[in-house]
């Protein structure tokens, strides 16, 4: 090839030369000031286009890989399907996601397919949740608040085992109506006439035959702890229930009812202020005296004034229900007032009487 030079030449001209041909070069350098010699480069360069670089057989290692990579991607950009398995609708959106004490909204790409409702995130790629159609008894639309100080609409899947999937999109109607249509076509009919709670109970899993639940709310308890071999007062955070039969307190971290008191037995309830543990959680605290076996014993509760001043109205009408006129009976043997179920299915506290119906179930 012989050097050719001309005026027309654009630097257009020597990119496409350089791309297409390429340029190799192996020479040395030096670098000299006032003729004595002071830096030396040894230079080696081959500079092409890629398709020129590839056509013989320079930089194929990294090609491979950057090929390896694309695939990978576009592998894990979708969910991993069946071999018979196929996407019918999708869109972007959030789940709810509590487990322990993390609880968030994780975002991802809501797919419904033939065979289950999955959310999928791409990165890192991951199935943040899925059900069959089957497990599917009832789905709802609530507005909730958002953090934006606006109402949003959310859906509320109503799961086997009574566990609730609250999910969200921009347009939760048409997923509604995407996910209702799916039903329909694998005669799937969801229970009429049933609630959507917002979140399952876990004192659901506790609840007695015939026993109801009549409130609950998020507060502290005061438990002993071992620290160093030392016992400490701290604080933890859970879930105060009460039933028609007992007063119950759920340990989110752990998921156990670490409090489990029959209401019957509860004798007193006060609200005192002060530093208790080793942390002060709210400014006040619920103290709740009660009956163990023949021991008296408190359990502490805080929260903010509002939850306070609630549950000592709720607790205060349960005590003087147990303490009317119409609950008390006397003991026949020692004349000692009790409560009357207490009486009957106890016996006497003083003189230790019981009723037939108890001696009976004995022998």
């Amino acid at each position: 090839m012989e050097p050719t030079r001309s005026p027309q030449t654009t630097l257009t001209d020597l990119l496409d030369r350089i791309l297409d041909k390429g340029i190799l070069l192996d020479t040395d350098i030096i670098i000299s000031v006032s003729g004595i010699p002071l830096l030396g480069v040894n230079l080696k360069l081959a500079l092409a286009g890629i398709e020129t670089m590839l056509e013989y057989g320079i930089m194929k290692d990294w090609d491979e890989a950057q090929r390896a990579i694309a695939a990978k991607e576009e592998r894990e950009s979708a969910p991993p399907l069946t071999a018979d398995e196929y996407v019918i609708f999708s869109t972007f959106g959030t789940h709810w996601y509590s487990k322990g004490i993390y609880e968030c909204w994780r975002p991802g790409t809501i797919y419904i397919t033939n065979k289950r409702l999955l959310m999928f995130r791409k990165l890192p790629a991951e199935i943040l949740f899925q059900t069959n159609y089957e497990d599917i008894k009832a789905i709802d639309i609530k507005e909730k608040p958002h953090y934006t100080g606006i109402d949003r609409k959310e859906i509320y899947l109503l799961l086997k085992e009574d566990e609730v999937m609250p999910l969200h999109s921009n347009d939760v109607e048409k997923l509604k109506e995407a996910i209702e249509n799916t039903l329909k076509t694998k005669r799937i009919i969801l229970e009429n006439n049933i609630a959507v709670p917002d979140k399952k109970e876990p004192i659901g899993e506790y609840l007695q035959k015939e026993e109801n639940l009549i409130d609950d709310d998020k507060l502290w308890y005061l438990m002993s702890e071992k620290v160093n071999g030392k016992v400490e007062n701290q604080w933890k955070a859970g879930h105060l229930y009460l039933t028609d039969k007992r007063l119950c307190w759920w340990y989110e971290f752990d998921k156990k009812m670490l409090f489990d008191l029959q209401t019957d037995k509860i004798i007193n309830v006060t609200i005192e202020g002060g530093a208790l543990g080793n942390t002060l959680v709210g400014e006040k605290s619920i103290f709740i005296l009660y009956r163990d076996k023949d021991k008296n014993k408190v359990a502490c509760f805080s929260g903010n004034d509002e939850l306070i001043a609630k549950w000592k109205k709720i607790l205060d009408e349960q005590v003087k229900e147990y303490e009317s006129p119409q609950n008390i009976e006397t003991c026949p043997r020692c004349g000692k007032k009790e409560n009357r179920d207490k009486l009957l299915k106890e016996g006497c506290p003083r003189c230790g009487w019981v009723s037939h119906r108890i001696n009976k179930a004995r022998l």
